[in-house]
């Protein structure tokens, strides 16, 4: 289970002092959960120009692997 969450910030925080003149993301709280497989590795996560990427890698074990067979 992957759950992304936003988090609120302290009053000390909430300060607009760099100059931001509009702030597109609401200041709700919010809870977002979502299914992944078994399998699946969570590598990272970036939040850039109002977009979070979060980067996923998907492990596949030994038992699943392709193999061959060689036929005489």
């Amino acid at each position: 289970m992957l759950t992304v969450k936003s988090k609120e910030k302290d009053k000390s925080e909430a300060k607009d002092t760099d100059g931001v003149l509009h702030r597109g993301i609401s200041k709700r709280w919010f809870s977002k959960s979502f299914t992944i497989a078994d399998d699946v590795e969570v590598k990272g996560a970036e939040l850039k120009d109002g977009l979070l990427k979060i980067s996923m890698e998907r492990i596949i074990p030994e038992g699943k692997k392709a193999r061959t067979i060689e036929v005489k």
